[in-house]
């Protein structure tokens, strides 16, 4: 009877893990459709605003050709990664330990390219980068996991700082974090130069920092 207890409960978990990745795929596949028509017919940009973040500048978030790319780009790779893991789930000894985190680093993906002010960027940078290490972290009994874990939170952090004084760099003394408003920003000829070649290394280097350790994290 315990043994049949546990053979049930194992495989709702199973059932449950394989419906949440096939949910994976088809939101992936839709968004993917969505950026391609986008991208393709040259639709002009859009934009919503949210009243969720700082009070005085909330949630922006916006679509035009670039964004429409580099989501054509995320959720090419999701679509395949949600599929090769239709199969390779049914092997997964605690699909409740990866169930959870797999869409909500693909959404933290989406989100980053959707940001349109520093604020948002980089809380979707910290909720994709926390779901990754939370991935990671999933076989936490394998000490190489546990040490890669721990160096890609030590680096996503050094990133998140980089980008923090990057955008300090291009927001200015008027403080302008919206993304329209620092590229319409002019600043004066003695602080022009001097300050987009830092704004830019450290973008650079936010943006590296947890890529390079990519190849480390996926140790089994």
């Amino acid at each position: 009877m315990v043994r049949w207890r546990v053979a049930r409960g194992s495989g709702h978990r199973h059932r449950d893990s394989a419906a949440s990745r096939r949910q994976a795929l088809v939101a992936s596949v839709v968004a993917l459709a969505g950026a391609l028509d986008g991208l393709l017919g040259a639709a002009p940009p859009s934009g919503a605003t949210l009243p969720l973040g700082l009070p005085w500048l909330g949630a922006h978030f916006r679509v035009d050709p670039l964004a429409a790319f580099f989501l054509i780009v995320v959720n090419l790779g999701s679509a395949a990664a949600s599929l090769y893991a239709l199969g390779y789930g049914r092997h997964e000894p605690a699909p409740h330990r990866v169930l959870p985190f797999f869409p909500a680093f693909l959404a933290g993906m989406n989100l980053v390219v959707l940001a349109d002010d520093a604020f948002t960027f980089l809380l979707s940078w910290e909720f994709m980068s926390l779901s990754s290490w939370a991935l990671v972290m999933a076989h936490h009994r394998v000490r190489e996991n546990v040490r890669a874990a721990y160096v890609y939170l030590i680096m996503a952090s050094f990133g998140t700082l980089c980008l923090l004084l990057a955008f300090a760099l291009l927001a200015g003394v008027d403080g302008a974090y919206g993304f329209e408003a620092m590229r319409t920003h002019q600043a004066g000829p003695t602080i022009a130069a001097p300050a987009r070649r830092p704004a830019w290394c450290h973008s650079m280097s936010g943006c590296r920092s947890p890529i390079r350790q990519r190849p480390a994290t996926c140790r089994r």
